[in-house]
């Protein structure tokens, strides 16, 4: 075997070093390095999927307190609501509403009579043409009963005549209460 000299010795060990060193580079420093910056890649989406899962949990508690308050609002407008699942059970708890308004009032009903129930949007409109007798102030009380009656009535059609042109503080009046109730549903 031949002998190797100093100078092919240093190379052959530079060369060597320079292997070992590319092997280690190649093989165990930049995957690291790599893996590294990966993890780091990762790590931010992670984040970032994080934050939007956070911004839903609070977008859900702020959506269930809005519900709770949509149900709660809607518990109030069903009861402020005629009962009765039809236009005419409705209609029968209306009357019962303007005979109870009328005895508080102490007016004298001469007459009731249920309209044809109407729509709007959600709710079915469920009129009753109310005549009675009595002075000014009975018809005011009467009036003011039906507005702050805890179901929601209003009065859209009112007329007032005097009996006795004599005697003008009897008063004959002609009124349409009407009340709400939820829209039928009807399935398609």
């Amino acid at each position: 075997m031949k002998k190797i000299s100093p100078r092919d010795k240093k190379f052959l060990t530079a060369g060597a070093v320079a292997v070992c060193l590319f092997v280690l580079l190649k093989f165990l420093v930049l995957p690291f390095f790599d893996e590294r910056g990966q993890v780091k890649e990762d790590l931010a989406f992670k984040v970032q999927t994080l934050k939007k899962y956070e911004g839903y949990l609070k977008e859900h508690s702020a959506l269930e307190q809005k519900l709770k308050a949509l149900s709660k609002e809607d518990r109030k407008t069903n009861r402020s609501l005629l009962k009765g699942e039809t236009p005419s059970l409705a209609a029968a708890d209306l009357q019962k509403i303007v005979d109870k308004i009328a005895g508080k009032s102490k007016v004298s009903i001469k007459s009731v009579k249920v309209m044809d129930p109407g729509e709007d949007e959600d709710f079915m409109t469920i009129p009753v043409r109310v005549q009675f007798e009595g002075d000014l102030t009975k018809m005011t009380k009467f009036v003011e009963f039906i507005e702050t009656e805890g179901k929601l009535l209003t009065i859209p059609e009112l007329k007032i005549r005097v009996k006795n042109k004599r005697r003008p503080a009897e008063i004959a009046v002609t009124c349409v209460v009407v009340g709400f109730m939820k829209q039928e549903e009807t399935e398609t």
